[in-house]
């Protein structure tokens, strides 16, 4: 393997496995339930990363993947993964506070990247482009921090799911925190938290309809719905779907 392969094989690895500890499995649970069936439909991801999950999408039937990113890196290690295991996959290095309409999609997909908006107005501009790529009568869907989030529970107990959540500042119009991923490596990130009902505002205002909140889904195993309760009463996250009229 070439130095080149490792390098991205390092990058994907420590990206992606935060999808595979408890909290990034009920994250998967979750979004994905949310999604309308992806049998011959066109998607398009903004602020794909690594592109875990349109990978995810062509491997549940979507005929159509387009996946965006503001980071050449993540780009990068797409193409990467998409040049080892070829599905038809088109990626394109974007900014989602700038995306242009890139066409008519059956269902527009954003995991996370609302909450990193650098203020309502931007939020408002995110929402608004998204919308704007959903085909009348299609689907958006986004993960969002958890609007409803108890810190007592992220700073605590949800270390058990796989990672903690620390508040770094006072709120303004949302609120700093510190994300510590507790797989080894350990490794943290910066992320944001939006009070309740600014996420739903910005959809309708972008012009979408039957904005639903969807239910947490954790996955089904051996663990027992002791091990989940604590994430059923707090996810670190939130999924909502919106129609285009």
């Amino acid at each position: 393997m070439a130095e080149s392969d490792e390098q991205y094989d390092a990058l994907g690895q420590t990206y992606e496995r935060a999808k595979h500890i408890p909290t990034g499995l009920a994250e998967q649970a979750t979004f994905l339930s949310a999604l309308p069936d992806l049998t011959g439909r066109s998607v398009l991801d903004v602020a794909c990363g690594t592109g875990f999950y349109p990978r995810v999408f062509v491997d549940l039937g979507a005929a159509k993947v387009v996946g965006v990113d503001s980071s050449a890196e993540m780009v990068a290690y797409a193409n990467y993964a998409e040049g080892k295991q070829p599905r038809g996959i088109e990626y394109r290095r974007l900014d989602a506070a700038d995306l242009p309409v890139l066409g008519s999609f059956d269902i527009v997909t954003a995991v996370w990247l609302l909450g990193y908006a650098e203020d309502p107005a931007a939020l408002d501009r995110m929402a608004a482009n998204l919308a704007a790529n959903v085909a009348p009568g299609g689907t958006l869907v986004v993960l969002v921090p958890n609007p409803d989030a108890d810190f007592d529970i992220l700073a605590g107990p949800y270390g058990r799911y796989g990672y903690d959540v620390v508040r770094t500042g006072e709120p303004t119009f949302r609120q700093p925190v510190s994300v510590r991923v507790l797989d080894e490596p350990a490794f943290a990130f910066d992320s944001f938290f939006w009070p309740a009902g600014a996420f739903e505002a910005a959809l309708d205002r972008a012009g979408l309809v039957e904005i639903t909140r969807a239910p947490t889904v954790v996955p089904v195993d051996d663990r027992g719905e002791e091990f989940w309760a604590d994430l059923r009463r707090s996810p670190s996250f939130a999924v909502f779907t919106a129609k285009s009229k």
